[in-house]
């Protein structure tokens, strides 16, 4: 009877060992770390897409100098009515030609008049001056030519000349007097000065009034080329 008991006690045991491990085993994969969540990469960025291009573009404008609008003896010189400009200080002149003619617009700061001399010699000497002014609203231009170093200054009518002013114009707006004037490259007057293409040398003044016989003011040399 020992025995037998003995015996039974150990299998009890061996069972109950049995089912521990059996039920231990059960719970292993639940007590295993869970994977850890992966972060997946940062994508890398891409650069923006050029924006297509219009299908038609704005064609790049240009306007031709002298070529966007037409001379006009008005007193106002317009953008594009001249083909060259120089500016000495407070006088500016523009200029455009063609085969026959030469157009002037000149332009100081004064009340005054202003003028222009062509083909100067020694200071003023046979200088062929185109002088002009408005008063009251009225311009008053004149052909001349200058007979010594400091003048005078006649009108070429007074010389034996003619008056080769084609067309002519002033203003006086905003504290600027404006004259323009037209005349042939070579007039064929003895008192005029021709005009040829490539550079050409000018005089040119201003007074303070609006009197042909009042000295200028302000004075100075330069040149225009005509194309």
């Amino acid at each position: 009877m020992y025995k037998l008991k003995k015996h039974t006690g150990h299998r009890t045991v061996s069972l109950i060992l049995i089912l521990s491990c059996i039920f231990i085993l059960g719970l292993m994969p639940a007590c295993q770390p869970s994977p850890q969540a992966q972060t997946p990469p940062a994508s890398t960025p891409q650069a923006a897409a050029p924006p297509a291009p219009p299908s038609n573009p704005p064609p790049v404008q240009t306007v031709t100098p002298g070529a966007a609008t037409k001379w006009v003896a008005d007193g106002v010189i317009s953008a594009g009515e001249y083909q060259g400009a120089n500016t000495y200080g407070d006088f500016t002149i523009k200029w455009s030609n063609d085969n026959d003619y030469v157009y002037i617009g000149m332009k100081a700061k004064t009340a005054g008049w202003v003028a222009v001399g062509f083909g100067p010699e020694t200071l003023m000497k046979n200088a062929d001056i185109i002088i002009g002014f408005v008063k009251d609203g009225n311009s008053t231009i004149a052909d001349t030519l200058s007979t010594g170093d400091f003048g005078p200054h006649p009108p070429d009518t007074q010389l034996g000349g003619t008056d080769d002013i084609r067309a002519s114009a002033g203003k006086f707006d905003n504290g600027y007097t404006t004259i323009e004037f037209k005349r042939k490259l070579d007039t064929g007057d003895k008192f005029d000065k021709p005009l040829s293409k490539g550079i050409n040398k000018i005089i040119w003044a201003y007074s303070g009034e609006p009197v042909f016989t009042v000295k200028h003011t302000m004075h100075g040399s330069g040149e225009i080329e005509l194309k």
